[in-house]
């Protein structure tokens, strides 16, 4: 790719993010909970790799404790330089973040050219695949933008099957591990759409007939599975220790309404004030008007570059879709155009929540209206030789797989049940089939973050659509006192012998025991407080009994010395009046020792 477009992109990451461009050391970009989580999560990988890297230092006693949430490992080995120059776990974050945008570009970029062999197409489709809106949704969630390998993936597949040379296929093996590695969504998201597109390669080029092929694609899939599976280990010991599948109601919860895609992210300049259609936990998916238009157009004209699309024969079931239909004949044309035309009208309407009420005529199931027209369009290329030339013609084309890539990502997004503005449309839905037959699907609980595949999907067929054609928010930044502005009492506990365990109060609210967690970064002593994608049942009873330690103080001080804690730390001024002054007196009463005191953060020792 050209300079000129990469530093575009890196341009345009910083003006995206800016200010966070002018305090990397201090600020970090959208809230105070889940970034600073990952920077912990980064600074524990940066500086524990090796024997008991998975036993992180919250929840203690429990052991895999890295496992409750995403170990983020590719991001920290990245930044694992810059750690060991700086010690400053937010300036590394910062450098992760801000380079999902800057690689998700370039990756996409490098794709779509491969793809349309057309610059200006491959240009567009980096900016809209590194700054979709439903990115600058996730700002908080590092994870979830950590998804630059996906394309990566798909063009060392592709041009392996073109060209039969063994270094792309070992590029994107290695890119399809890192990225089941950086995100554990992006696991089960995106491998079902990668094994669909490499067997489609190997279809529509009909390289499955040749068994060096298959072979050498084979190798390269169980590499990947081979690289991925030790890492799920913990996971799975985890669940065998009580660790619970996500229940499908709290699935739903976090599953995309209808309307999600009509909804944008309220710091968005343009949109965000008009997109409004259901705000909604995890429910705002917008595209973008431009990107969806040229997807449409790139579903119904784009066939890629002439080298991607060469055909061992001429019969019509090898042309694009375009010159099959205009072997058809005019009228048969038309009446296709128009029935497949209505039957869409009728279906998304119905997923839209309305019904279809005329004299004689009533359609209210949605589920109904699919079954229906999926089985006129069965029977109809059965019957017709030129719409199943079409069709297959279709097929074979980019644009035809990225369509379809659309739709299931779109569909899965959708969770176990279809809603449209909270109300049901559809009862059950494919995601249903993954979640009870797929193992892993029962452990996420945010179906809405198909949305990157769909972004994924769009930006190949934007690319599709231009290349056929020619023939946001400022992010909010809050600053973590790093260095020496950090809170003194963790110098203290720096002090502490290395099998100290600490419990800092107050206790069980994500806001404080993330900064914990940030902050242990100082001092890598145990901590009972922890924030992650799920908790130990213990944890839930420990927080319980401390917020009724003024009533049930036997019983809150039981909780903690079952909590293995040796030492705590009391945070008096985070708490309402005079509360933390009397949790002090109370360890005191209790034979607690105060070992040292910073501005109303007191370290007692227990033990």
């Amino acid at each position: 790719m050209s300079l000129t477009s990469a530093a575009v992109y890196v341009a345009a990451t910083f003006a995206l993010t800016w200010p966070l461009g002018r305090r990397l050391g201090s600020d970090v970009p959208g809230d105070l909970g889940d970034p600073l989580f990952s920077a912990w999560v980064l600074a524990w990988d940066a500086t524990h790799l090796g024997r008991g890297w998975w036993s992180a230092n919250i929840f203690a006693p429990h052991p895999f404790a890295l496992a409750y949430s995403e170990h983020l490992l590719p991001q920290a080995l990245q930044i694992w330089p810059v750690y060991a120059a700086t010690g400053n776990p937010i300036l590394c974050y910062n450098v992760v973040f801000l380079s999902t945008f800057v690689l998700a570009a370039i990756a996409m970029f490098a794709f779509a050219r491969e793809l349309t062999g057309d610059d200006s197409a491959a240009f567009v489709a980096g900016l809209a695949f590194a700054f979709t809106p439903y990115r600058i949704a996730s700002i908080p969630h590092m994870q979830v933008l950590s998804a630059a390998w996906m394309p990566l993936v798909l063009l060392g597949f592709r041009r392996h099957v073109v060209t039969r040379r063994v270094a792309p296929l070992a590029g994107g093996a290695a890119a399809w591990a890192l990225q089941n590695l950086s995100c554990g969504y992006y696991l089960l998201f995106f491998s079902p759409v990668a094994l669909a597109y490499v067997v489609w390669e190997l279809w529509r080029t009909g390289a499955w007939r040749e068994r060096r092929v298959l072979a050498h694609v084979a190798i390269a899939c169980a590499a990947v599975a081979a690289i991925t599976a030790p890492f799920l280990l913990p996971y799975i010991e985890l669940r065998r220790l009580g660790f619970n599948p996500r229940s499908l109601d709290e699935t739903r919860r976090f599953s995309a309404d209808v309307y999600a895609y009509f909804t944008a992210d309220p710091n968005l300049r343009l949109w965000g004030p008009v997109a409004q259609a259901w705000p909604h936990a995890e429910g705002v998916l917008f595209p973008g008007l431009t990107i969806a238009v040229l997807a449409i157009v790139g579903a119904w004209r784009g066939n890629g570059s002439p080298e991607g699309l060469r055909y061992r024969n001429a019969d019509p079931s090898r042309l694009p879709v375009a010159q099959a239909f205009r072997r058809a004949h005019g009228r048969e044309r038309v009446a296709l155009q128009i029935a497949g035309a209505l039957w869409l009208a009728v279906v998304v309407a119905l997923l839209l929540g309305l019904s279809i009420r005329l004299p004689g005529v009533k359609i209210t199931s949605f589920a109904r209206a699919l079954a229906v027209g999926a089985i006129g369009a069965l029977v109809l290329c059965g019957v017709s030789p030129r719409t199943r030339a079409a069709v297959r013609a279709w097929l074979t084309t980019p644009a035809g797989f990225f369509t379809l890539a659309a739709l299931f990502a779109v569909a899965m997004s959708f969770g176990p049940d279809i809603h449209a503005r909270g109300r049901t449309v559809a009862s059950g839905s494919v995601y249903t089939l993954f979640y009870a037959y797929v193992p892993g699907f029962d452990g996420l609980r945010v179906p809405a973050r198909f949305a990157t595949i769909v972004s994924l999907a769009l930006a190949a067929l934007a690319a599709l659509a231009i290349a056929g054609l020619r023939g946001r928010r400022r992010v909010a930044a809050m600053s973590v006192a790093t260095g020496r502005g950090a809170p003194p009492v963790y110098d203290a506990v720096a002090q502490l012998p290395p099998t100290a365990v600490v419990l800092e109060l107050p206790l069980g609210e994500p806001a404080f025991d993330v900064r914990y967690m940030f902050y242990s970064t100082r001092h890598w002593r145990r901590l009972v407080n922890g924030y992650s994608g799920g908790a130990p049942e213990s944890y839930e009873e420990l927080t319980n009994a401390l917020i009724d330690s003024a009533t049930q103080p036997d019983r809150a001080w039981r909780a903690i010395a079952a909590s293995t804690a040796t030492h705590i730390v009391v945070h008096e001024n985070a708490y309402a009046s005079a509360e933390g002054r009397r949790l002090s007196d109370w360890l005191r009463s209790r034979g607690a020792h105060e070992a040292a005191s910073f501005d109303g953060d007191r370290l007692f020792a227990l033990r």
